[in-house]
């Protein structure tokens, strides 16, 4: 007959380790932004948006030094902003915002290895006289192409609107050095 001291040390070692197992996949690392490509090699796409999502909180996590420029475009945008927000002297959040008639906007653009991964906007506007109406979109990128795009909280099917806002995720960043940002984001 056993003694219930060993059946308790056995028990114990089995949800020792259990517990092990559990917390190490629980705490582990998230790849450093600078090593981001390496992130995103699997072709399962919830795999890929999952990476997408903790690269989007790590940047969100970290201390980033913004930079504000302000433009105008007739027909485009009035009051429009734009914020560069650097970690350490790499570009990894842009967003702009404005306004045109009765409607306005914010995009935010996250960035890896200075290439776009994802895409949030926020749309408010609606005619003088109604309702209001709020829409976001989520654009999930890999290798320069959405692989998820989001209205609201419903998965839709990558449309022009999706290769509209890749291309200005790429002019936008580039703009910071030309300070030329109505060409970038109206053209």
């Amino acid at each position: 007959m056993k003694s219930p001291i060993c059946i308790t040390s056995k028990k114990f070692s089995f949800l020792f380790i259990s517990m092990l197992l559990i917390t190490s996949q629980l705490f582990a690392q998230v790849p450093p932004i600078s090593r981001g490509s390496r992130a995103l090699i699997q072709t399962d796409v919830p795999t890929d948006v999952a990476a997408i999502r903790q690269i989007y909180q790590q940047i969100n996590m970290l201390k980033l030094k913004p930079q504000r420029f302000t433009y105008e475009s007739p027909g485009c945008v009035e009051e429009g902003v734009v914020n560069y927000f650097f970690n350490d002297k790499t570009i990894v959040k842009i967003t702009e915002s404005g306004s045109i008639g009765d409607g306005s906007w914010v995009k935010e653009y996250y960035y890896n290895d200075g290439r776009v991964v994802f895409c949030l906007e926020s749309i408010v506007g609606g005619p003088a006289i109604g309702p209001v109406t709020k829409t976001k979109y989520r654009y999930y990128v890999k290798n320069g192409r959405v692989i998820r795009e989001m209205e609201n909280d419903k998965v839709i099917p990558a449309d022009s609107k999706a290769t509209d806002i890749l291309k200005i995720a790429g002019k936008i960043y580039k703009a910071y050095s030309t300070k030329k940002f109505a060409e970038a984001i109206c053209n």
